[in-house]
């Protein structure tokens, strides 16, 4: 074998891209082209290496696969098609992938799932169609049946997608120009899952998000309220009731405040308009919308 060429189980073993998802990019895509042996075997150089490590950053970005080489290559993206493989059979074969992995909590084959998912579908996608179902999933049988395995795989997944979701509102931030959301956990709640989840959605909508994070006493939620300027409040949180004063801090606010999901029932009871309950995580992105407009 020629210096500084590898096999296609090499470059997966480095990438975290399986085989079937590099062949993908090759024929589907013209992402990477592979010379080949004398017996068709595909040879990657450094440069292929390269070239899809970059892929990988634009995906979790939220770029499409489909929009990819226009990226790479400089252009502005057009609209992505669905490509002809999104279908039943290749989520389900996903998805099993996804938790062979949880059920070893094996993180590299984890890797290696969540790249093939990124491989045949957009971020969002992904999240809202494959890795949000399964948490759901885990959760509910973890309650039902008390089932320590189902609660210890959600946990696995839960850290993991706080992970991707960091790194992808970190490399989005940069792009973002449109309204400034505030996203905060109040005292108490020390959930970040929920806050990343709308970040990286409200980002690849064009929006600019501010996060403080879990656990914020309220002196400085309030202080922030003052002078980061933004279009709408956004705030999750866990428990029963709201923390002391909350509510009272929220109404007098001089923005539209949306109670994420798991803080929707803080709001029974009140009457105001400024405070908007969403009650159910797929309506988030679009009360965000009418309440908010995103800059054309």
């Amino acid at each position: 074998m020629a210096r500084g060429l590898y096999p296609i189980r090499t470059i997966s073993a480095m990438t975290g891209v399986n085989p079937v998802t590099l062949r993908a990019w090759e024929r589907r895509y013209g992402l990477i082209r592979p010379q080949r042996t004398p017996k068709g075997h595909r040879l990657y150089t450094e440069q292929d290496l390269e070239r899809i490590q970059q892929v990988l950053m634009l995906l979790e970005r939220g770029i499409p696969i489909s929009q990819a080489k226009a990226a790479l290559d400089g252009q502005t993206p057009a609209p992505a098609h669905p490509p002809e493989h999104h279908g039943h059979r290749n989520r389900d074969a996903l998805r099993r992938e996804w938790l062979e992995a949880l059920s070893a909590l094996d993180e590299r084959r984890l890797e290696q799932a969540y790249a093939s998912a990124l491989g045949l579908f957009s971020m969002d996608e992904v999240l809202h169609e494959l890795a949000l179902p399964l948490l759901e999933e885990l959760q509910t049988t973890a309650d039902n049946d008390d089932d320590t395995a189902a609660a210890l795989r959600r946990q696995f997944l839960r850290t993991f997608l706080r992970v991707k979701l960091a790194a992808r509102v970190h490399h989005q931030g940069a792009f973002a120009s449109g309204p400034r959301l505030l996203l905060a956990a109040p005292a108490g709640s020390c959930d970040e899952l929920p806050l990343l989840l709308l970040a990286a959605m409200a980002q690849s909508n064009g929006y600019r998000c501010i996060s403080l994070g879990t656990d914020v006493p309220l002196p400085q939620l309030a202080h922030a309220l003052d002078i980061a300027r933004c279009a709408a409040l956004a705030i999750t949180g866990t428990g029963p009731e709201p923390p002391d004063g909350l509510m009272r801090l929220l109404q007098n606010s001089r923005t539209p405040v949306f109670l994420l999901p798991d803080a929707a029932h803080w709001a029974d009871g009140v009457t105001t308009e400024r405070i908007l309950p969403i009650h159910h995580r797929d309506d988030v992105l679009a009360a965000l919308r009418q309440r908010v407009p995103p800059c054309p």
